[in-house]
């Protein structure tokens, strides 16, 4: 498996990723491909690297370091196709990006994760905590 910073021909796989995985509970989401691709044109605007296996794209990972305070990043989506999950590979993910960010500086990382999915746990598996201060709020408008 090689991780790599993803090219503009691989963002029809990537966004095909997104559709699949993120339409599943907990998230059910309804991307289309033309949404799909324009949400992967805005992450790659910043940092997307992709997991392949035997040239398959198998996952990527999107992030970005704050424009307002260089120390900080974000991870701001983090997919693996369903058979490769639990392999490793989005911890390996995630560890080339912290690696990446350390060597620019970065002293700390956050993201945005629900509680009742599956990535929750993986993230508190490799050491990300919730952050007390931080309160995600919504409002419903009807």
């Amino acid at each position: 498996m090689e991780i790599r910073k993803a090219k503009k021909e691989d963002f029809k796989e990537i966004a095909k990723i997104l559709i699949e995985e993120s339409s599943k509970k907990p998230y059910n989401e309804k991307y289309n491909l033309k949404i799909a691709l324009k949400e992967i044109g805005k992450f790659s605007k910043n940092e997307l690297y992709i997991a392949v296996n035997k040239k398959e794209i198998i996952g990527f990972i999107a992030s970005n370091i704050t424009p307002d305070n260089k120390k900080k990043a974000y991870i701001n989506e983090l997919w693996l196709k369903l058979i490769y999950q639990k392999k490793g590979i989005g911890k390996a993910l995630v560890k080339s990006i912290e690696n990446k960010y350390k060597k620019r500086g970065v002293n700390v990382i956050r993201l945005v994760a629900k509680r009742n999915a599956k990535a929750f746990n993986f993230y508190k598996k490799i050491k990300y905590k919730e952050y007390k201060e931080l309160v995600f709020m919504e409002k419903k408008l009807k």
